[in-house]
């Protein structure tokens, strides 16, 4: 890995191509798997005719599934860097709540997305996710370096509103 400057002399990775096209290859089965997730939520809604205990069983096995790979992980790496106290004080408060906007947006998943379509769905989070990530980006805000908004940029988030717009209609 190389760093880059950039205008504002801040210093960001670059990664090499092959590394590239593993990290999009898995942001790729990432967002496949979350359309699957949909499916899975709008299923369990369906049996358990709760959304609430839906949610809460689906928060449930997700904290399984990761103490699991935890447990897994451990067991085979070598490496065993835990934080030390002067970490977590110096960690933000708010960090560790990133968990309930990952809520909010499952509990939309299970409310709303078998009313629209789980492609309407995907494409509104996505055009949303999109607008705010652009925001972040370019103030570079909640640890992210700073992308300044360009033309490109506006671009992208206008296409994604397009295609959203397709979806729904479509």
């Amino acid at each position: 890995m190389t760093t880059t400057t950039t205008p504002a002399a801040e210093k960001r990775p670059t990664l090499t191509r092959s590394a590239m096209t593993l990290i999009f290859a898995l942001m790729l089965v990432g967002g496949a798997l979350r359309s699957v997730e949909a499916g899975c939520q709008n299923t369990l809604k369906l049996a358990l005719k709760d959304v609430w205990l839906c949610g809460v069983i689906s928060y449930a096995v997700a904290l399984i599934g990761v103490g699991a790979i935890l447990v897994a992980s451990l067991m085979v790496s070598r490496r065993r860097v835990w934080p030390a106290r002067a970490d977590l004080a110096a960690m933000p408060k708010w960090a560790p709540f990133g968990g309930l906007t990952g809520g909010a947006a499952i509990f939309a998943m299970i409310t709303v997305a078998s009313s629209v379509g789980v492609g309407t769905f995907n494409a509104l989070i996505i055009a949303g996710q999109m607008f705010v990530a652009a925001a972040m980006d370019h103030f570079g805000v909640l640890g992210f370096p700073r992308r300044r908004i360009n033309a490109r940029r506006v671009a992208a988030c206008a296409m994604i509103i397009v295609g959203s717009y397709l979806m729904a209609k479509y």
